[in-house]
């Protein structure tokens, strides 16, 4: 079966026109003699063509028979990721049709390629066409964000958002838009809105926990539970290991909080003791105790937590989640001297290998 053949879209500046046998420029007959040149050499292949001249450009758009329809044909191209490749097409047909969907994807995709500024104006201009487009209201906030125009950029979302009280898009792009500007307090209620209906993103459930983490205090807890659902719920996907760091990120804080910056001389007895059973063990043995810990860390320790304790396959006993992470942290240097273990717990490390005559 043959392949439907893709329509051309194009935009030729004028000063790139052969303008032999064209009459000049400045003349009325100009347009019309460019437009028929154009029309019919598409008309000798078999195609459809819709043609305009202006001040700057020659725009065409041509269909061959059967060919895929023009609007379809570019939209593929962006749901495929061809942005670069979208993009001129989308200009020309946006100068040719007032279509609200070609608009708004014109103006999307200068955003994400990096051309927030002259997104601006074309997600505007889209909104012309339609003021109740939410998707070209979020782009255009988005768009705003991107130059740090945070207030406009807030306006504009509060406005879809009242206007789509159940768009959890919305939301969420107005919770990251005030927490970008330093209202994290004020972005709270909208990532919670956002994760409740949304529960399945994990873009809003990943904005609360960093709101909760970034407001601090008594959200910490909050925040923790957060970002150990993020990990259960999205092992797979990137979010999840920007989860884990977090909750790394949050227990070292903690530790250190609570020894003022000072060595936790509890860690340093459980990596005193982590060397010495180790040193007696076969390395591959050690290999499975470290990842069996590591894979138990996903889930998340406690480790502010001495009373929660935890068992291993590889070993007797039970531990406190700062003995395992410690356990760990050995196990990991012991193969890597210089491996990042993402524990915090490097002073503590120094000074277990040196009262083990280690150093």
């Amino acid at each position: 079966m043959t392949q439907p053949q893709a329509p051309e879209i194009r935009q030729i500046p004028l000063t790139e026109l052969d303008l032999a046998e064209l009459p000049p420029r400045e003349s009325p007959e100009f347009e019309t003699a460019v437009t028929t040149r154009f029309a019919m050499d598409y008309a000798q292949r078999g195609w459809s063509a819709v043609v305009t001249v202006d001040d700057a450009h020659v725009r065409i758009l041509a269909v061959p028979k059967d060919g895929i329809e023009p609007k379809r044909y570019v939209l593929g191209l962006l749901q495929n990721g061809f942005l670069a490749d979208a993009l001129p097409m989308l200009e020309a047909l946006e100068s040719m049709i007032p279509d609200i969907d070609v608009a708004y994807n014109h103006g999307l995709c200068l955003s994400e390629l990096g051309r927030p500024e002259e997104a601006v104006a074309v997600l505007e201009r889209a909104l012309e066409l339609d003021p109740t487009h939410t998707h070209a209201g979020i782009a255009l906030g988005v768009a705003l964000a991107r130059l740090d125009q945070y207030d406009e950029a807030a306006r504009v979302l509060t406005g879809v958002v009242q206007a789509t009280p159940d768009d959890p898009l919305a939301k969420r792009n107005l919770a990251a838009v005030l927490m970008r500007g330093g209202k994290a307090q004020e972005a709270l209620p909208y990532f919670r809105q956002a994760a409740s209906l949304a529960p399945a993103d994990p873009g809003a459930q990943l904005g609360l926990a960093q709101c909760l983490e970034a407001l601090g205090g008594a959200y910490l807890d909050e925040a923790t539970n957060t970002y150990r659902a993020i990990v259960k719920r999205f092992s797979d996907h990137p979010v999840g290991e920007m989860a884990e760091k977090a909750l790394t990120r949050l227990s070292q804080q903690t530790m250190r909080d609570r020894v003022s910056g000072g060595l936790r001389m509890d860690a340093v007895m459980y990596m005193q003791s982590a060397i010495e059973r180790f040193a007696r063990m076969d390395p591959a043995e050690v290999g499975r105790i470290t990842m069996e810990i590591a894979m138990l860390g996903r889930e998340g320790l406690e480790v502010n937590n001495p009373s929660v304790r935890y068992t291993l396959k590889g070993m007797k006993g039970d531990f406190s989640a700062l003995e395992l992470l410690s356990y760990m942290h050995v196990g990991v240097r012991s193969f890597d001297p210089q491996a990042d273990t993402g524990t915090g717990l490097d002073r503590e490390y120094e000074t277990a290998m040196t009262l083990a005559g280690k150093r």
